[in-house]
């Protein structure tokens, strides 16, 4: 039953964005967030070891251990995330709480596998992309935040991220 419900959510997430938050049943709180966090974190770590990735921190642990730090800090990182959103939407005039934030970051966890999948510089710009639209997507219909608005400071945000990445690269 959890795995059809990360499935559902995931596509949800990835293909309708603007759908999925615009509705109120699906919204991931901090338990069920980390929880997808968690899932999400564990899987891009497979993927990190099974693809050999050069750039997965990973591959020097070994599969348990990768698998017990992995979702750790993929939990730690979507609080910092959160916390960023946050603080920008707060900066756009949203009145929305920090759970709000939390939702968008967790739905945005999605994309840790997709990223590891197209980790690529050229492709990881897709991933980027795609993730600058569903978080500016989740901002502008759980933040009430205007769409330009949105679109512009997380487009600031998501370009100062390719940058530190293509730096690491």
């Amino acid at each position: 039953m959890i795995v059809r419900s990360v499935i559902d959510r995931s596509a949800a997430i990835l293909l309708q964005p603007h759908l999925y938050f615009t509705c109120d049943d699906d919204f991931l709180d901090f338990g069920d967030g980390s929880v997808y966090v968690a899932i999400m974190a564990a899987l891009a770590t497979l993927l990190g070891i099974v693809m050999g990735s050069t750039g997965s921190q990973y591959n020097s642990f070994g599969l348990v251990p990768a698998l017990i730090i992995g979702p750790l800090a993929g939990v730690l990182v979507t609080f910092v995330m959160a916390g960023i959103i946050h603080v920008l939407c707060k900066a756009l005039g949203s009145q929305g709480d920090f759970g709000d934030s939390f939702h968008i970051a967790a739905s945005a966890a999605v994309f840790m596998p997709v990223s590891q999948l197209f980790s690529v510089l050229p492709l990881m710009i897709v991933s980027i992309g795609w993730a600058w639209w569903v978080v500016s997507r989740g901002v502008i219909h759980v933040h009430n935040v205007a769409p330009r608005k949105a679109e512009i400071a997380f487009a600031l945000l998501y370009a100062t991220l390719l940058l530190i990445a293509a730096a690491n690269n």
